[in-house]
Protein backbone atom coordinates (compact mmCIF):
# COMPACT_ATOMS: atom_id res chain seq x y z
CA UNK A 1 0.00 0.00 0.00
CA UNK A 2 1.50 3.83 -1.00
CA UNK A 3 1.12 6.40 1.39
CA UNK A 4 0.71 8.75 -2.15
CA UNK A 5 -1.91 8.62 -4.42
CA UNK A 6 -0.58 11.69 -6.72
CA UNK A 7 0.10 9.54 -9.78
CA UNK A 8 -3.81 7.69 -9.56
CA UNK A 9 -5.45 10.59 -9.85
CA UNK A 10 -5.52 14.68 -11.62
CA UNK A 11 -3.71 16.49 -9.37
CA UNK A 12 -2.11 19.80 -9.84
CA UNK A 13 1.60 19.48 -9.36
CA UNK A 14 2.15 23.28 -8.14
CA UNK A 15 -0.52 22.77 -5.25
CA UNK A 16 1.06 18.87 -4.07
CA UNK A 17 3.19 20.10 -1.90
CA UNK A 18 1.53 22.17 -0.37
CA UNK A 19 -1.21 19.89 0.30
CA UNK A 20 1.30 16.97 1.73
CA UNK A 21 2.14 19.85 4.00
CA UNK A 22 -1.59 20.77 5.52
CA UNK A 23 -2.27 16.67 5.71
CA UNK A 24 1.40 16.71 7.62
CA UNK A 25 -0.10 19.12 9.83
CA UNK A 26 -2.93 17.21 10.77
CA UNK A 27 -1.93 14.46 11.49
CA UNK A 28 0.79 15.65 13.89
CA UNK A 29 -2.38 16.90 15.71
CA UNK A 30 -4.02 13.64 15.32
CA UNK A 31 -1.35 11.96 17.17
CA UNK A 32 -0.99 14.80 19.91
CA UNK A 33 -4.74 14.46 20.40
CA UNK A 34 -3.96 10.36 21.11
CA UNK A 35 -1.15 11.36 23.21
CA UNK A 36 -3.34 13.58 25.16
CA UNK A 37 -6.19 11.16 25.61
CA UNK A 38 -3.43 8.73 26.56
CA UNK A 39 -2.80 11.27 29.16
CA UNK A 40 -6.43 11.92 30.12
CA UNK A 41 -6.75 7.75 30.66
CA UNK A 42 -3.93 7.44 33.19
CA UNK A 43 -5.10 10.30 34.85
CA UNK A 44 -8.52 8.82 35.46
CA UNK A 45 -7.72 5.15 36.11
CA UNK A 46 -4.65 6.65 38.90
CA UNK A 47 -7.39 8.42 40.46
CA UNK A 48 -9.80 5.65 40.12
CA UNK A 49 -7.20 2.80 41.59
CA UNK A 50 -5.76 6.01 44.52
CA UNK A 51 -9.80 6.50 45.52
CA UNK A 52 -10.39 2.99 46.18
CA UNK A 53 -7.18 2.10 48.14
CA UNK A 54 -8.03 5.43 49.99
CA UNK A 55 -11.70 3.74 50.39
CA UNK A 56 -10.00 0.68 50.97
CA UNK A 57 -7.93 2.12 54.37
CA UNK A 58 -10.70 3.97 55.40
CA UNK A 59 -12.79 0.74 55.68
CA UNK A 60 -10.09 -0.85 57.52
CA UNK A 61 -8.67 2.20 60.18
CA UNK A 62 -13.08 2.06 61.04
CA UNK A 63 -13.29 -1.39 61.69
CA UNK A 64 -16.21 -1.63 59.92
CA UNK A 65 -18.81 -5.17 60.51
CA UNK A 66 -17.44 -7.47 57.69
CA UNK A 67 -14.72 -5.13 56.03
CA UNK A 68 -12.65 -7.46 54.77
CA UNK A 69 -15.57 -8.74 52.17
CA UNK A 70 -15.48 -4.99 51.19
CA UNK A 71 -12.11 -4.95 50.92
CA UNK A 72 -11.78 -7.99 48.82
CA UNK A 73 -14.14 -6.82 46.69
CA UNK A 74 -13.16 -3.40 46.00
CA UNK A 75 -9.51 -4.70 45.80
CA UNK A 76 -10.45 -7.02 43.01
CA UNK A 77 -12.56 -4.25 41.48
CA UNK A 78 -9.38 -2.47 41.26
CA UNK A 79 -7.13 -4.88 40.11
CA UNK A 80 -9.60 -5.58 37.51
CA UNK A 81 -9.96 -2.10 36.73
CA UNK A 82 -6.02 -2.13 36.55
CA UNK A 83 -5.78 -4.82 33.91
CA UNK A 84 -8.25 -2.75 31.78
CA UNK A 85 -5.98 0.62 31.90
CA UNK A 86 -3.02 -1.57 30.67
CA UNK A 87 -5.03 -3.17 27.73
CA UNK A 88 -5.63 0.68 26.76
CA UNK A 89 -2.12 1.70 27.00
CA UNK A 90 -1.41 -1.21 25.08
CA UNK A 91 -3.54 0.34 22.39
CA UNK A 92 -2.67 3.38 22.73
CA UNK A 93 0.50 2.54 22.17
CA UNK A 94 0.03 0.23 19.22
CA UNK A 95 -1.97 3.72 17.70
CA UNK A 96 0.50 5.83 18.26
CA UNK A 97 3.46 3.74 16.84
CA UNK A 98 0.89 3.25 13.63
CA UNK A 99 0.68 7.16 13.47
CA UNK A 100 3.98 7.96 14.13
CA UNK A 101 4.92 5.41 11.26
CA UNK A 102 2.75 6.99 8.58
CA UNK A 103 4.14 10.83 10.16
CA UNK A 104 7.80 9.04 8.56
CA UNK A 105 6.48 8.26 5.56
CA UNK A 106 4.33 11.75 5.20
CA UNK A 107 8.19 13.27 6.20
CA UNK A 108 9.55 11.49 3.22
CA UNK A 109 7.58 13.32 0.76
CA UNK A 110 8.87 16.58 2.63
CA UNK A 111 12.13 18.39 3.05
CA UNK A 112 13.10 18.01 6.25
CA UNK A 113 12.49 14.75 8.31
CA UNK A 114 12.47 15.68 11.75
CA UNK A 115 10.66 13.33 13.95
CA UNK A 116 12.54 10.57 11.88
CA UNK A 117 15.59 12.62 12.60
CA UNK A 118 14.62 12.88 16.30
CA UNK A 119 13.98 9.02 16.55
CA UNK A 120 17.23 8.35 15.43
CA UNK A 121 19.06 10.91 17.62
CA UNK A 122 16.96 8.57 20.42
CA UNK A 123 18.60 5.55 18.82
CA UNK A 124 15.23 4.45 18.13
CA UNK A 125 14.57 3.16 21.76
CA UNK A 126 17.29 0.42 21.12
CA UNK A 127 19.36 1.93 24.12
CA UNK A 128 17.59 2.45 27.15
CA UNK A 129 19.90 4.66 28.74
CA UNK A 130 19.43 6.66 25.93
CA UNK A 131 15.78 7.05 26.00
CA UNK A 132 13.17 4.31 27.60
CA UNK A 133 9.78 4.28 25.80
CA UNK A 134 6.77 6.34 27.77
CA UNK A 135 4.89 3.32 27.19
CA UNK A 136 6.89 0.62 29.54
CA UNK A 137 7.49 3.79 31.98
CA UNK A 138 3.46 4.22 32.07
CA UNK A 139 2.63 0.84 31.84
CA UNK A 140 4.46 0.52 35.66
CA UNK A 141 1.97 2.35 37.50
CA UNK A 142 -1.11 -0.10 37.05
CA UNK A 143 1.31 -2.73 37.58
CA UNK A 144 2.42 -1.32 40.64
CA UNK A 145 -1.41 -0.67 41.83
CA UNK A 146 -2.52 -4.55 40.84
CA UNK A 147 0.82 -5.58 43.22
CA UNK A 148 -0.49 -3.38 45.91
CA UNK A 149 -4.31 -4.36 45.81
CA UNK A 150 -2.89 -8.34 45.61
CA UNK A 151 -1.49 -7.80 48.78
CA UNK A 152 -4.80 -6.10 50.32
CA UNK A 153 -6.33 -9.41 48.99
CA UNK A 154 -3.48 -11.59 50.81
CA UNK A 155 -3.81 -9.92 53.75
CA UNK A 156 -7.28 -9.82 54.45
CA UNK A 157 -7.67 -13.32 53.12
CA UNK A 158 -4.76 -14.38 56.19
CA UNK A 159 -7.31 -12.57 58.34
CA UNK A 160 -10.27 -14.19 57.63
CA UNK A 161 -8.43 -17.23 57.83
CA UNK A 162 -7.14 -16.73 61.00
CA UNK A 163 -10.13 -15.84 62.61
CA UNK A 164 -11.77 -19.08 61.78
Amino acid sequence: MSLSNFKSIEYPETQEQEHILEQYKLYIQSAEKVSDRRHNVNKFYSSLATSIAGVIGYVKTNNLKNDQYLILVLSISAILACIYWLNLLENYRKLNLAKFNVIHEIENLLPLRLFDFEWEKLGRAKDKMLYKKMSSIEKGIPIIFVALFLFMIIAEVLELCCKC
